[in-house]
């Protein structure tokens, strides 16, 4: 029995991925692939907004064009694994990222002052604390990010097929808890104050559930090249005099995460 199989039925890692990944190698011709360490994996690519206007890019190839970034914009250097490396993609979700010091895309000195999920975005960001600027009201509609539809394809195949991440909006994922502003909105279970703006009749979103959980999660393989382009609705980004002040401002980072593979170099720990 090889390593992560051994895991799995040892009961160590509670993670039913490990034989699926085993399985994958032996079929793609990769039976090492089964003897590497376990571990928990996250992957993630971040696309400029801006596309020379305020209207906002509505075609996203995420993991299609690497070379270009380095962190904080994703933490993969090529789109495909090495022969001791693998995922099984779990989990996924977006995120807006604002940049107050942006004017060049990709730039390591980006300076982040908003990370917030696609839910926060359009629903009440104007109002959080620290942001001056009225982002997201009649200035700058964003909710058709959230008609994000998009597939995960591998060596061209695809795998996960017309994903749509209105599933992940807090209103419609099947495993959320819409709250109201008089119950705790953050996933922790602490209370935390609403932003200044909202009401009792507002409802304030659970974090935790704008990461969706896929029924079927998909295995990426070793040497083999994997996108996940996503189309949007349309939407217009926040108003400006200057438009090229949204050069390097607004950005939508796709995340995956699951269970993955990674080289064993002295027997798995």
């Amino acid at each position: 029995m090889n390593e992560l199989q051994a895991l799995e039925a040892r009961g160590r890692m509670g993670n039913k991925f490990a034989n699926r990944i085993a399985m994958v190698g032996r079929e793609t011709g990769n039976r090492g692939l089964g003897k590497q360490q376990g571990t928990t994996r996250v992957i993630y690519d971040t696309i400029d907004m801006y596309n020379g206007s305020t209207a906002g890019v509505t075609s996203f190839d995420f993991f299609g064009t690497l070379n270009n970034k380095a962190f904080p914009f994703t933490n993969i250097n090529r789109n495909s694994f090495t022969d001791a490396e693998a995922m099984s993609v779990a989990r996924a979700y977006l995120t807006y990222m604002y940049c107050n010091n942006g004017s060049v895309s990709y730039a390591t000195t980006s300076q982040f002052s908003l990370i917030s999920g696609l839910d926060e975005a359009t629903s009440f960001l104007q109002s959080i604390e620290g942001i001056s600027k009225s982002y997201f009201t009649t200035a700058g509609k964003v909710a058709g990010l959230q008609l994000a539809e998009g597939s995960l394809l591998i060596s061209g195949q695809e795998v996960l097929k017309k994903f749509n991440f209105l599933s992940a909006n807090a209103v419609f994922n099947h495993k959320s808890n819409v709250l109201t502003s008089t119950q705790n909105y953050s996933n922790s279970g602490s209370t935390a104050a609403l932003p200044s703006g909202t009401t009792s009749t507002t409802f304030a979103t659970n974090r935790g559930s704008q990461v969706y959980t896929f029924d079927s999660a998909a295995v990426i393989p070793p040497n083999r090249e994997f996108r996940f382009p996503i189309n949007t609705g349309a939407y217009t980004l926040p108003a400006s005099t200057i438009t090229a002040l949204n050069y390097g401002q607004h950005y939508l980072r796709l995340t995956l995460e699951g269970f993955g593979a990674i080289p064993s170099v002295e027997g798995t720990l």
